[in-house]
């Protein structure tokens, strides 16, 4: 006797969120799939999205989302993506070697945060921005706003001061970068547990 066909996960969504200043509404659709969006905040700045509304897969409704802002977006993970301009002026460098380092840049912030039980992601919400000297090494950075606790705040500050990123920015890339944490289902850990399938992905 043939075995039943599991039914296939349907991967959409809905969305509802409205025409707003971009920025926000990555904000919104970061809370909705689980996605991180890795960019420079001053790409966001005077652009709006015109909002998302219906069930659509993630990449569809991300799509929707950036219509009309002169951005498009370059998946670095399955959970992450990183804004790049669109079509790419010759500045900020080839759209591969910006979506790669932002790539290298989530890969030592989560080398560094894991590194640490105190302040391993998954529970709690922040969001960064790093400064990166031409070699390669963060030189200044800020949290906007508080994960929680003046004691895990001060375990963040310390993670990012031991980032290295390894490698110069590309040549053009506007600073600071951002990016917001976000917390997880209970007990996912912004890939922790899989880190060390992921070294070595980015050299």
């Amino acid at each position: 006797m043939q075995a039943p066909v599991a039914l296939a996960r349907d991967p959409r969504i809905d969305f509802h969120i409205p025409a707003q200043p971009l920025a926000s509404a990555l904000e919104e659709y970061g809370n909705v799939t689980g996605r991180n969006a890795l960019y420079n905040s001053e790409l966001t700045v005077g652009r709006r999205s015109m909002g998302v509304h219906g069930r659509l897969a993630p990449d569809a409704a991300l799509s929707s989302l950036l219509e009309g802002t002169g951005l498009s977006a370059s998946h670095v993970t399955p959970d992450s993506f990183v804004l790049l301009r669109a079509p790419p002026t010759a500045a900020v460098g080839p759209p591969g070697s910006v979506s790669q380092y932002y790539g290298r840049v989530q890969l030592s912030l989560q080398r560094s945060l894991c590194s640490d039980p105190a302040v391993r992601p998954g529970h709690y919400r922040i969001g960064l921005r790093l400064w990166i000297d031409a070699a390669g090494d963060v030189v200044r950075f800020t949290r906007v706003g508080s994960a929680g606790t003046s004691r895990l705040d001060a375990g963040i500050d310390r993670a990012l001061g031991r980032i290295r990123i390894g490698a110069p920015p590309p040549a053009g890339l506007a600073q600071p970068l951002s990016i917001v944490i976000r917390p997880k289902a209970p007990g996912v850990t912004m890939g922790c547990d899989e880190l060390s399938t992921r070294t070595g992905t980015l050299q």
